[in-house]
This record gives C-alpha cells, structure tokens and sequence, in this order.
C-alpha cells in the first residue's frame, strides 16, 4: 500500500483540510502518529507538531517527547509540547486511566483554538472500537465507529489514517527506515482495549473467521451510511413525544451532544425520555457531575454547572405601516416573533424591551382584567428557569406584548387599513 496516497484521497474525499486550515498533528512518537507526520510532509502539508507526555512511564515519557522534538526539528514542523500528571487525574476524578488519559488529551488540544486536530487512528483502531462499544452497548453511531472528520467539544477533529491498518504502517515505516517509539504499556492487558487487540480479536480470527477485520470494517462502513440516512430523514425535526421511539433517541442523543453533553449513554437517554414523557413538575437527571438535564412540564433543559450564565439580550426593529401582521411564533418566548399595534396609541412613544420581573402583569387581548404573567406562563407550562429569559415588550409603561403570546387590550390595529407599527423581536447575537 501507498500510505501517501491512500492519505491524499482520504484528504481530498472527506474534505479534510479545506485550504487555509491551520492543522496540529497529534503525535505520541509511536509508528501511527509517526507515519501520519511523515505523510504529511511528503504531501507538503504544513503542520504544528503538538506532543503530551502522560508521564506514565517515567523516563520512558521523557524520551518519547525528545524523540517528537528531534523529529518536528528534522522535517521543519512548529514544535508544542505539555505534561499531564495522568494518574493524579485519574485518583481524584476517579476516571479510569485510559480516560484520564483521554481527558487531559483534549484540554491539551483544545488550546489550539481554531485548529484542526488531526489523529493518527487507523483500521485496527477502529475494529477495536466495534467491539468494544458492542460489548458496552451502543446503537447504529457508536457501531460505525470513528467518523474521519469530527466536530467534539469545541474542536474539529481529522482522522486521515482509517483505511490503513497497523501492519501496513509498520511495513512502511520499516521499508523507509524512519524510527519510531514503542510504548511497552500497549502490551499491558491490564487495559481492556490492549485485551480486545491482544487476546479477543486473535481469538476471533482463529475460532469465528479469519477475515474478521474486513467484515467488521464493512459492517462499520453499512452502519454508518444508514445512520446518516437516518438523520437526514430526521433533519431538523423538533421533538415530538408522538414519534417513534427509535427517532425520539435519536433526537435526545443528537440534542444532549449539541449542548456539550460528554456522554450520552443508552440508560441515561431512555431515562431522560421517561422523563419527559410523564411531563409534570419539575425533574433534574445527573449525566455526571458537570452537566444535567432539567425537564419541567415535559421540556428538557441542559445545565453545566460550571458555565456562567448569560444574561438575555433582544433587538427591537420598528416600522411604520398600515394593518397587523400574523406572529408566525406560536409559543411563548420563541424568537424571532412579530406584532402590530396601533400607530395612534403608541404616537412618539419608545417602544422597549426587558426580561420579565416578579409581579408584572398584562390584559391580554380578548381576556377581562389583568393578569399576572407567572400564571400566564404556568398554564402554557413554560418552565420556571426559561421564565427569566422571555422579553416583555413595553410601551408608557405598561406591558403591550409578550412574544409568541398576545398583545395586549386596547392596542390592537383598528382593520387591516388602520395605521400601524409594525414590531419584530429577535435574540441579539453576541460577538
């Protein structure tokens, strides 16, 4: 095999480095991370070397980051190295090893702002993933495996090397005679991947079928083709508590990543989805013990409790016209929403905005009296915590909209040929 060339049109197919992108190549100094830079610059693709010694196995760490060092020195690549204390991590967050391990890689990573990351997983890898989510548990997107371009926590993700299996990088290495590290803990079978590579995969070639590899590889690749159907078939599809259960899981799995979730496991949805399904009151699932899901009156809500929080902000646009204009919003505090009011009314009046406050009140139009908003929002289920980052729309001192609700009594255009101010809210975008 061509590992070169196998690389360019891995590169060229999935788009991975679009021109301008600014790549950082994680390199450990073992043969994959190694082969992946040596291809990277016979391609004449610039990169930034970026190294992190674990500091598992002592001196041996060390001079694994000097090997980095001298080879990013000798093929002129930028050179960034930090150190983790791996097994300090793993004692007090009581993560395993491996993923203390994992952890410390992506903080280091995500120091590289905008970058693309790229990582040297091959084939191998991605057999040993199969079975390793298979024997855990994971649906058709956990099965497919590694994706070639990821967007995860922030960072963009490349993954250039998953058609190549180990023995052909090695191969390459050897026929080249480019050097490279050997980890002596990834023959450690104290770690349940080193098992998988060492002892169940062997044994599944010998005892099941020879080409055991190829056939998980080409069940992978079935896999996530038809989990890409699937969620284009979903597109943007709110969430509706009448759809299959299969799709609602879907939804809360894609929905619970799009909000930062670090894992989103099958007990922790079918119990989030319980949740919502009972719809009352107000309930809280732990994910772990940063993040959180809120559900009141059936609506989830994702928490990190370590995120300051924002406070709301709005953008008012103000026109002239004649007649009223339909509010295609149609729940309560959903952006962007429009209204219309009478122009005689409002006369030289500013028309404001603000969140809204303990005791506020309003007549809505069509009802008698006034009304407390808390006991608007209750009786449209709008969860307590959301209250606070609904705007009320005000003008002489007195509430004349809330959005997605109703205007309020005595404002309202008087025929479609009456003069009127047309009102669009929308949420300001920051930055």
């Amino acid at each position: 095999m061509n590992i070169t060339e196998t690389i360019r049109k891995s590169i060229e197919r999935h788009g991975l480095i679009p021109e301008g992108t600014k790549v950082v190549a994680a390199i450990s100094g073992g043969a994959d991370s190694v082969a992946m830079l040596h291809a990277f610059h016979a391609l004449d693709i610039p990169v930034t070397v970026a190294h992190l010694n674990h500091r598992l196995r002592g001196t041996e760490s060390d001079a694994d980051e000097s090997f980095v060092q001298l080879l990013s020195d000798e093929l002129g690549c930028p050179f960034v190295s930090d150190k983790a204390n791996v097994r300090e991590l793993s004692a007090t967050s009581g993560l395993s090893i491996e993923m203390a391990a994992r952890r410390a890689r992506h903080d280091f990573f995500s120091g590289f702002g905008d970058a693309t990351i790229a990582l040297a997983h091959h084939a191998d890898d991605q057999v040993e993933t199969f079975l390793l989510r298979l024997a855990r548990g994971a649906g058709p997107e956990g099965l497919g495996g590694m994706p070639f371009v990821q967007s995860l926590q922030g960072m963009r993700i490349i993954r250039p090397m998953l058609e190549i299996h180990r023995s052909e990088v090695v191969l390459w290495l050897e026929e080249n005679e480019w050097a490279w590290r050997e980890d002596a803990s990834n023959q450690d079978e104290q770690y349940l991947r080193n098992r998988v590579r060492h002892a169940v995969l062997p044994l599944l070639e010998n005892e099941l079928n020879p080409n055991i590899r190829h056939t998980i590889l080409r069940t992978m690749d079935i896999l996530r083709e038809e989990n890409g159907w699937m969620e284009n078939l979903l597109g943007d599809a709110a969430f509706d508590p009448a759809l299959p259960l299969a799709a609602k899981r879907r939804m809360l799995r894609r929905w619970l990543f799009d909000h930062g979730a670090s894992e989103a496991g099958y007990d922790a949805v079918e119990q989030i989805i319980s949740l919502m399904d009972n719809g009352n009151g107000t309930t809280i699932f732990e994910l772990n013990d940063r993040q959180r899901v809120v559900v009141e009156y059936g609506q989830p809500r994702f928490e990190q409790m370590d995120a300051p929080r924002q406070e709301p902000s709005w953008k008012l646009t103000v026109e002239a016209g004649t007649g009223w204009r339909k509010d295609q919003s149609e729940v309560l505090g959903l952006l962007p929403a429009e209204a219309s009011f009478d122009a005689g009314r409002i006369g030289d009046a500013p028309i404001e905005v603000r969140p809204c406050q303990p005791g506020d009140r309003m007549q809505p139009l069509g009802g008698e009296g006034t009304r407390k908003l808390q006991d608007i929002f209750t009786d449209r289920k709008v969860p307590r915590e959301q209250r606070k980052g609904i705007p009320v729309v005000l003008c002489r001192g007195e509430i004349i909209w809330i959005p997605g609700y109703r205007i309020a009594h005595g404002w309202a255009v008087d025929g479609m040929n009456g003069k009127s101010v047309h009102v669009r809210i929308e949420q300001k975008r920051v930055g």
